[in-house]
């Protein structure tokens, strides 16, 4: 009997970000019979749209559903499930390269007429897409995204030993994440220069989206952190702070919860909806606000233990394995 379940797989052979990071998670934990497919080799942009849309069509069997977890899929494909993680390249188009922008808008409005079902990750999200996209309330479904392994409280000896490999000898704020507007940098080191904080540093740690078009300046402040790194980096921080603009979710605020690090983040879009009983919220275009969140988490001890307490709590509920059986859940539901 040939699998049920066919997977957009491209998202294998690229290097991971958060909506890699949630395909990779979802798709290891379905139990339902399921088969990956994907290019031989990493693919460009160009050339990873002409990949999906005209390789990967002839490689589903006749009886399969096809799952794409990463934003995108092929057109002539109707027996499909597509997750978008969020309607940034409607609502901000900006932030974008224009190419890339037309693009995915254009693919969305296609597939969003043709797929069985859309997953979503948010009510944010799924509000935004259903008004750029007209799509029914029953086509588009929430499934938060979820935490899991290694993200944990790590051993002091680990943090110790993360930090001497990266250089960090001062206490330090942090922020992970795709370097790209909306992640709010210019706000962000702004707080930092006022708010003088001599005693802690302030660390960046991500990488250039392909995409996004970012400043020299922004760059030359970021790192990227291999993944074995990333737990122990999180709960060596006072603090996480991520003012972004926007966002579908926020995976990096659950992943420094997980490990038990407390939290600054922003008082819209999804972070609102999600995180706002487990962090400290901020208007993200008000350098000011994110200043004295840093200073009041550090003169607040009693107020960041229990951010830690709360930020753990919450990632407990919001799991990989909750997120993956409600996802089977769909699918069993359409096969």
């Amino acid at each position: 009997m040939s699998p049920s379940l066919a997977i957009n797989a491209r998202y294998q052979v690229r290097r991971i970000t958060g909506v890699d990071r949630y395909a990779h998670e979802i798709a290891k934990r379905l139990t339902l019979s399921k088969r990956f497919i994907n290019p031989s080799h990493p693919l460009g942009q160009v050339s990873g749209h002409v990949w999906e849309q005209f390789s990967l069509p002839s490689h589903i069997q006749r009886d399969e559903l096809l799952w794409s977890p990463a934003n995108a899929g092929p057109w002539s494909v109707t027996r499909q499930v597509l997750t978008i993680h969020d309607a940034s390249v409607f609502d901000h188009p900006a932030w974008f390269r224009p190419a890339f922008a037309a693009w995915t808008r254009l693919s969305w409005k296609i597939l969003a007429r043709r797929v069985k079902a859309i997953i979503t990750v948010s009510k944010f999200s799924k509000q935004r897409l259903k008004h750029h996209l007209g799509i029914p309330d029953e086509k588009i479904h929430v499934i938060y995204n979820g935490v899991g392994d290694p993200f944990e409280p790590q051993p002091t000896k680990c943090i110790k030993n993360v930090k001497e490999k990266l250089g960090i000898r001062k206490p330090y704020f942090l922020f992970v994440g795709t370097i790209e507007p909306r992640k709010n940098l210019n706000h962000l080191l702004e707080a930092w220069e006022q708010a003088n904080i001599s005693s802690h540093d302030l660390f960046l740690a991500g990488t250039e989206g392909n995409v996004f078009p970012i400043s020299e300046k922004q760059l030359a402040l970021s790192s990227h952190i291999p993944d074995e790194d990333l737990p122990s980096l999180y709960a060596g921080a006072t603090a996480f702070v991520f003012p972004s603009l926007y966002e579908g979710f926020g995976l990096p605020v659950l992943e420094a919860m997980a490990c038990g690090t407390p939290v600054i983040t922003s008082n819209t879009t999804a972070l609102a909806e999600i995180f706002s009983d487990a962090a400290l919220l901020v208007a993200p275009e008000k350098p000011v606000e994110i200043k004295r969140a840093m200073q009041t988490l550090l003169e607040d001890k009693s107020l960041a233990g229990n951010l830690r307490e709360q930020g753990l709590r919450k990632a407990n509920r919001l799991s990989w394995e909750t997120s993956a059986v409600r996802t089977q859940s769909l699918f069993e539901s359409l096969i």
